[in-house]
């Protein structure tokens, strides 16, 4: 019974075995076709996906660097799928992945793509196959910023000063573009401006030709810094020079003193500059000590500068030169009008005179001086005063009396020029004459006719 019907069933799926299989291939390919009807294949672009670089401290451990070359750590993905997978995948859902425990010996690394979703019904395929790699020892160095400053500022204004935060930037990279660098700079713009700026500023890396050199193997231990920068303003003032001694006898400066410059711009806050009108330079290189002809000095004058004040021309390192005219002393005699000599500050209840100047018609005094300045004075504009509250002083006196005093003359001679000596008149103080009384003086002529 059993044997009968297992070759009832054998007979079933033998009898037209090759037309049973005919339809269940037909059948299973009408599947396929309606499935792929519904559901089709899809290729989908996804550009400039970034590769991920992984097991880096394989390189780095070593002391060495890795460069990308040519762009190869960015590919173009290509991913083919059914359509509704891709319902679910984005362009967030792409890796690309290098790893470097795969590095080849000519410095490539396979490129491998995966998706966190659908992974498995994903086939991709990328534009490039590797990442291609510059391996090289990794150099280190650090560098002075230079600052500086870019535009002018306002009229009349000038940069004081420029202090950044740090002064020093440290960097690491491969060694080709590490040898290559060769200052680093940060610059700030002041154009404008009147006061003080405090801004940030980008380090910026350049060659000895000044080209910028921009390479993300270089690594900086910072990449700003920050920067105080002072503006100033300015004024010009005259320089002022003091001979500390004299010339030999005999000599005298003659007050030619001529400078290169003989004016400088001088920066500062405006409260101090506004107590600023000269600078004055007093300065043992000035001597003249014993010489008989002019002298030419350097004299550098920076330390003469007031506090809170600089140069505005910061390559203005200070020196100047100076030029001291020394010539022969020249003397001569003048013979002073009488009538130029007068008393000042006389007493009210005594009469004053000089007796030298009421007796004679000139008083000769000799002046000294260089030939120019002695020659412009004239005798006629000479004037001399005795003033009787020196003298008062000078002899310890509290009043005025009649008697005959000595009293110092002082001249309006110029300050180029002066005496040989000291010069003095007599001064008579006398008792001033009362009037007689006015009944006297009106007595009637007439009244000594009558008179015995």
């Amino acid at each position: 019974m059993k044997n009968s019907i297992v070759k009832k069933a054998a007979g079933v799926i033998t009898n037209n075995f090759g037309l049973k299989l005919l339809a269940i291939v037909i059948s299973c390919g009408l599947w396929f076709m309606v499935d792929s009807i519904t559901d089709p294949v899809e290729r989908k672009v996804f550009n400039n996906i970034p590769v991920e670089i992984i097991n880096t401290e394989l390189i780095t451990n070593e002391g060495k660097v890795y460069e990308v070359l040519d762009g190869t750590d960015t590919v173009n993905v290509t991913a083919i799928g059914k359509s509704s997978v891709f319902d679910y995948v984005s362009r967030d859902d792409l890796k690309a992945v290098a790893d470097l425990s795969e590095l080849t010996f000519m410095n490539t690394v396979g490129i491998r793509v995966s998706s966190a979703r659908n992974n498995s019904e994903l086939e991709f395929r990328t534009n490039i196959d590797n990442v291609k790699l510059a391996i090289e020892k990794m150099d280190r160095d650090q560098k002075v910023i230079n600052v500086s400053t870019s535009g002018e500022p306002a009229s009349g204004y000038v940069v004081g000063g420029i202090t950044p935060s740090q002064n020093v930037v440290r960097y690491s990279g491969p060694e080709s573009l590490i040898n290559q660098i060769d200052h680093i700079d940060a610059v700030i713009n002041i154009n404008g401006y009147s006061s003080d700026i405090n801004t940030t500023a980008d380090l910026k890396i350049y060659d000895a030709d000044n080209n910028e050199i921009k390479n993300s193997s270089i690594k900086l231990n910072i990449t700003t810094v920050d920067v105080a920068v002072s503006i100033l303003a300015t004024k010009i003032v005259p320089l002022s020079f003091v001979v500390p001694d004299e010339p030999a006898s005999g000599y005298v400066v003659n007050g030619e003193m001529l400078s290169v410059p003989e004016t400088v711009v001088i920066a500062g806050r405006s409260g101090v500059l506004d107590g600023v009108s000269r600078i004055v330079v007093s300065d043992p290189a000035l001597s003249v000590e014993d010489l008989t002809e002019s002298k030419t000095a350097i004299v550098n004058i920076r330390k003469y500068l007031p506090t809170g004040v600089q140069f505005a021309d910061s390559s203005f390192n200070g020196n100047v030169s100076v030029t001291i005219g020394i010539e022969p002393l020249v003397t001569k005699e003048l013979k002073v009008p009488s009538r130029n000599f007068a008393a000042g500050n006389t007493p009210e209840n005594l009469n004053v005179t000089l007796k030298e100047a009421k007796e004679q018609e000139t008083y000769t005094i000799r002046i000294s001086g260089t030939s120019a300045a002695v020659e412009a004075v004239q005798e006629e504009s000479v004037i001399g005063v005795v003033d009787m509250d020196s003298l008062l002083q000078k002899l310890e006196l509290t009043e005025w009396s009649a008697g005959v005093y000595q009293g110092d003359l002082t001249f309006n001679l110029p300050d180029t020029v002066t005496l040989e000596k000291p010069y003095q008149m007599t001064v008579v103080l006398e008792e001033i004459e009362q009037e007689p009384d006015a009944e006297m003086n009106n007595i009637d002529p007439g009244t000594n006719n009558n008179i015995e």
